[in-house]
This record gives C-alpha cells, sequence and structure tokens, in this order.
C-alpha cells in the first residue's frame, strides 16, 4: 500500500531558459489504522529528492521535504511553493512544480497517518497552480484512481503526445498502479519497485535516444516496463503504472539532464547482459545493456559492478572520483562463475568426508580418515581448508601400536573444466600431529609437515553435491629420534553444501 507520487520536471524548452523549479517531496511510511508500517517510502522520498536534486537542476532551497508528515503540512508546503511560484513569475521567469508522494493510500486519497487526502483534492492542489507546467508522480496502492485509468497496461512502445507551440505548458499525473492494484515494496532493491526503477531512469537507463537528457516520456516509458515485469513474478501481480498527460507547446519536459551528474560510468554495447550497480546510499540501479552504451550518471564513490549474462557472472570495482567520466573496464567470467552457470557449485562449500589414508610407515597399511572442510572461491581460485582425524591399528612384524593423527590443510584449486561436474587440481600444504601408542601405554609423537597436491571432483546431486577428494604428496616427520619423508596419499568421499 505504498504510494510514490510526482516526478521530476526540468522545463526545458528548444530555444528558452529553463524555467524555475520548486518540487514538494512527501514520504510517510505509516497509514490508516490496520495498515501495516512501510519500510521504504520515507527512504524512497529520499533518494527521489536527491536524484532531483543532483540531475533535475532543483535547488536545495526550492524543495521542500516532508517525513512522515500531515495533510495540513502537505497543504502548507504546497501554498508556500505556490507564493514562490507567484514570485518568480513576477520576475518574468516561468515556473515548474512538481510534487512526490510515497507511501500507503486507499480509494479516499493519500493516507498520512491518521489522517488522509483525497486524489480529488490532491488534484485539484495540483492543477490549480499557477505554474506552467505542474507534474504529480504517486506511488501507491490504488494511485491510478489519480489518473483514472483503468487496467491500462505498461508497453514499451508507449508514446506521449508532441506539443506543437513555443513553450510547455499543461499538468502531467503518473500513478504507479491501475486502479484497484498493490503498489510493491522489495527488500532486496531497498524500496518501492515503481520509485527505484525511476530513480535508475532518471540516472541515465532512460535516456532511450542517447542525447543526456531523461525526458518525462523517457522516464516513464522505461519505468512502466521495468515496474511491470519486475513485479510480474510476485505474489501480488504484476504492477502498472498509468499517466494522464495533458501538455500543450513544442519541447519536452526534461526530468534529468546527465552532464550535471558528480560523475558517470559508461556501460559497454553489451546486448542480453544485465548490469547490477551498488554504491554509496545504497544506490543499486540494474540496466538492462544493447547495442549502444548507457551512461549513468552517479555520485562520486566506490561501486561494484556485477555482470549477469548466459555465459556467466562476473563482478569488479569501480572508484568514481567527482567530475571524472570513466567506461566500466571488461568484466569477464572466471572458470569457476562459467561452471557454475553450467550447474556448477556455488562459491562457498562446507563438507565432510570419509575415506581412507597412507603415511609411509613400514607395514602401516592404510588408516581411516574422517575430513571436514570449507572450499570458498575467491576470484579464479578455490581456497579449500581441511581437518582431519585418522586412526588405524598396525602389527609391525610383532610391534603393535594404536596410531593416530589431527591435522589440517590448506590448497589452492583451479578449475579444469567448465560444467556441473566439477574437477579442481592444485597444491596443498598443512601441519599436524601423529601419535603411535603402545600396549603398555607408552606413547611416541611427532608433528607432521605436509605438501603435495590435491584434486577433487564434485557433482550435483539435488540440493547437495557428492565427489571425491584426492591428494598425494610427501610428509616429513621424526621417526626413530630421525628425520624422515615419507609418501602420503588420501582419498575420501564427500558431501558438500553450498551457501
Amino acid at each position: 500500500m505504498k504510494t510514490l507520487a510526482l516526478a521530476t520536471a526540468l522545463l526545458l524548452p528548444a530555444a528558452a531558459s529553463a524555467a524555475a523549479r520548486f518540487a514538494v517531496v512527501v514520504g510517510n511510511n505509516v497509514g490508516a489504522s490496520g495498515r501495516p508500517k512501510l519500510f521504504f517510502a520515507e527512504k524512497d522520498a529520499e533518494r527521489f529528492h536527491q536524484a532531483l536534486h543532483e540531475l533535475g537542476d532543483f535547488a536545495e532551497d526550492r524543495v521542500i521535504v516532508i517525513r512522515g508528515g500531515s495533510p495540513r503540512q502537505l497543504r502548507e508546503a504546497l501554498a508556500a511553493t505556490e507564493a514562490r511560484v507567484k514570485l518568480v513569475q513576477a520576475g518574468g521567469e516561468k515556473a515548474l512544480v512538481l510534487f512526490y508522494y510515497s507511501g500507503h493510500a486507499g480509494p479516499g486519497g493519500l493516507e498520512l497517518g491518521s489522517e488522509s487526502l483525497s486524489f480529488e483534492e490532491l488534484r485539484r492542489l495540483v492543477s490549480s497552480s499557477g505554474a506552467e507546467a505542474k507534474v504529480a508522480i504517486v506511488d501507491a496502492c490504488e494511485s491510478g484512481i489519480l489518473t483514472q485509468v483503468k487496467g491500462a497496461s505498461a508497453a514499451p512502445a508507449l508514446d506521449f503526445p508532441l506539443p506543437l507551440d513555443d513553450s510547455v505548458r499543461g499538468t502531467a499525473f503518473i500513478a504507479s498502479t491501475a486502479v484497484g492494484e498493490t503498489a510493491q515494496e522489495s527488500a532486496a532493491i531497498g524500496g518501492s519497485f515503481f520509485t527505484h526503477h525511476l530513480e535508475v531512469a532518471l540516472r541515465g537507463a532512460g535516456d532511450a535516444d542517447g542525447d543526456g537528457l531523461v525526458t518525462l516520456a523517457e522516464a516513464f516509458r522505461y519505468t512502466a516496463a521495468q515496474t511491470a515485469s519486475g513485479t510480474a513474478a510476485t505474489r501480488s501481480g504484476p504492477q502498472h503504472p498509468t499517466y494522464e498527460f495533458k501538455m500543450s507547446g513544442r519541447g519536452d519536459v526534461v526530468l534529468a539532464d546527465l552532464r550535471k551528474a558528480e560523475a558517470k560510468l559508461l556501460l559497454p554495447p553489451d546486448p542480453g547482459t544485465l548490469y547490477v550497480v551498488r554504491g554509496p546510499r545504497s544506490l543499486v540501479a540494474e540496466v538492462q545493456a544493447g547495442p549502444s552504451p548507457v551512461t549513468l550518471a552517479l555520485p562520486a564513490g566506490k561501486y561494484v559492478v556485477e555482470r549477469r549474462a548466459p555465459e556467466g557472472r562476473a563482478t569488479g570495482e569501480v572508484v568514481l572520483a567527482k567530475g571524472e567520466t570513466r567506461e566500466l573496464p571488461p568484466l569477464t567470467p572466471t572458470r569457476y562463475e562459467l561452471a557454475r552457470a553450467k550447474g556448477g557449485p556455488k562459491p562457498g562449500l562446507l563438507y565432510a568426508g570419509f575415506g581412507i589414508a597412507t603415511v609411509g610407515l613400514p607395514n602401516f597399511g592404510v588408516a581411516l580418515d574422517a575430513r571436514l572442510g570449507l572450499r570458498k572461491e575467491i576470484g579464479p581460485v578455490g581456497l579449500r581448508l581441511r581437518l582431519d582425524y585418522m586412526w588405524n591399528s598396525v602389527d609391525d612384524q610383532g610391534l603393535h601400536y594404536d596410531f593416530s593423527y589431527v591435522g589440517g590443510g590448506l590448497a589452492a584449486l583451479f578449475p579444469v573444466n567448465v560444467g556441473a561436474i566439477l574437477v579442481e587440481a592444485g597444491p596443498e600444504v598443512g601441519y599436524g600431529y601423529a601419535t603411535q601408542r603402545l600396549p603398555d601405554r607408552r606413547s611416541f609423537a611427532s608433528g607432521m609437515i605436509w605438501a603435495g597436491a590435491v584434486v577433487m571432483v564434485t557433482a550435483p546431486v539435488g540440493p547437495l553435491r557428492v565427489g571425491l577428494d584426492a591428494s598425494i604428496g610427501a610428509q616429513a616427520f621424526k621417526l626413530n629420534d630421525s628425520n624422515a619423508v615419507r609418501l602420503g596419499t588420501s582419498v575420501l568421499a564427500l558431501v558438500l553444501w553450498g551457501f
């Protein structure tokens, strides 16, 4: 039951100066009695406000932000904005007013705690402004009542009528839902679907013609399509943003000018690939790459970029300095990532195993070996940490003793192949402590240093993986008070759980 209202409007007619821009941005997590508290409505408002300030040329002193307010505060904010509109118009400027709301709503209108503001009154407050252009966006359940469009579906080819005169005038209402639909928010993206995709559109993903300006039409097309597809698989079903657009004049209502960005990241042409960008202020942007480069307007800072493609996933880090425009370096999946795309193991595996091992002592035979371990991928390398316990009863030409060993090892594994059945191999070093215990309870102990090679072969079986872990190498220890080096081997069957 979340509402996101308003749109950012930067009015840039062809050969005229930009209008003075004013905005009222409202976010309220609390709705009427019985409504669950929203997690992200007020955060949505803050992110939208930040995008307006960064890219929409909305000066801080011309934006009123209300968090958890009341209808009275909303009315007062719009009245104060209208007074400032008249002042700039008296000086010969044109004005744009943008209203945004994120929170609960129902058939009776916007819900601000225990009070409400009807959609009818909201339309009147926005429409009655003397500003040349007015835009209102509401991200909330039932917000389709604001646009009076029932059952409208988002279509990538949706068009707005082009104005014909010398300037843009009129009113645009945009709603995150159709009548009767639920506006949805997601913990995964840290906000509402609609507002999240609107912010991503303003940051460059919605710039369909690549001119560095994101217009109202471009932003709505992108946001509507992404919101509908992003909610298609949710329990509530697809959410269809709607609009009512009554503008005249020649030009576009520009919501964002990418040239104003603190920094820019250029994503390469890469059809069929999704880029996920995570950075400061919990910013997350998912951008579907196409045949042309995409420019993202971002705050300066450190970003983690994930490339998701049919051949696998790859990640990289980018640091953007203020004023910098940087091309994203090529992100190529490692062999592990390629294997994962074909059903290979998850990046982390916990495992347990049981098998046999030798330590190279005379007439030793084989010991039983129990193993616990962890394997974790770090880029192109898989690090495997193991802990072993071995035991055996030995009869060496009449000398009987019990043998036990506790130790561990660290191996660096490299994938040999790409696929669901994964073969890994690499070097290993380890250390342990071995004890010989005689029938008369005398015992002899020695530290054991291990260096060798490891091969792991694993395959999926239902939600788990099973496999074999084999190693061969040299063991150095004390034997009859002298240093000795012996060949050691082990083969164990494993059960692995991925995380």
